[in-house]
């Protein structure tokens, strides 16, 4: 996040309607669309500006279809873009609305990268709840070591995964994962927890105040052994994700 103005990468995309107090219910699957979207261009390194959150605001009062970036009532780290739709929103149609509008919003925000907007959109689209992304990566002489997730719309739960790739073979190896009910929240912690035994690198669990928000001891180091790895296929994976 940069305070000061600078550009930063996008890390979050949210929902409202009627006000824009109001978080936007009932609508699961296009909340984790929206942050899908956020994390797969932040993978990219796209950015919309100095704010790293869109909030995407379905209102009334403006004409249907008119989208209106604001700075109002907004702070530095985020701003709105306001969607106009009919008083009846939502209807029917509202999921396919809602995502079109979650385009158009970040359209709006930053003109020229619509085409990587469009695209975005389309693998996440694609790819749903399958989706990784890639929140560390460590190399040993013999191994690259990713930890990635998905997320997934709620109340069902995200998944954390650790991979090894043979760099001599480039066969790709994958272990169970692990499930994680607050990794969009704290994915850098959950991140930082990971251990493989019998690789001279490992991750172990941040010390800073940024890995406090979890409770350790609701969840433990989460560990696994080589002979855990079963060879797969590498799934579509993001970018390396970066919240700073």
């Amino acid at each position: 996040m940069t305070k000061d103005g600078r550009p930063s990468r996008i890390n979050d995309i949210r929902l409202f309607a009627g006000s824009a107090a109001n978080d936007l219910k009932g609508f699961e699957e296009q909340v984790a669309f929206g942050r899908r979207l956020a994390w797969w261009l932040n993978g990219e390194g796209v950015s919309i500006g100095a704010h790293t959150a869109l909030y995407v605001w379905f209102a009334d009062d403006i004409s249907v279809g008119r989208v209106d970036p604001t700075d109002r009532w907004c702070d530095w780290w985020f701003r709105y873009a306001k969607i106009g739709v009919n008083a009846s929103f939502p209807g029917i149609d509202a999921g396919t609305q809602i995502e079109e509008g979650i385009v158009a919003g970040l359209k709006a925000a930053a003109p020229a990268l619509a085409e990587t907007f469009d695209r975005g959109a389309r693998t996440v689209k694609a790819h749903g709840d399958k989706l990784r992304f890639l929140l560390k990566e460590r190399e040993t002489k013999r191994y690259k070591m990713e930890v990635s997730c998905t997320l997934a719309a709620g109340p069902t739960n995200s998944l954390l995964y650790v991979s090894l790739q043979d760099k001599a073979s480039g066969l790709y190896y994958e272990a169970p994962p692990a499930e994680a009910e607050t990794i969009y929240f704290d994915t850098s912690y959950f991140a930082g927890l990971v251990k493989v035994r019998d690789l001279s690198a490992s991750i172990a669990a941040k010390a800073s105040p940024a890995s406090q928000p979890v409770d350790v001891r609701q969840v433990g180091d989460l560990v696994w052994s080589l002979s855990d790895f079963k060879e797969a296929q590498r799934p579509e994976t993001s970018g390396l994700i970066n919240f700073r």
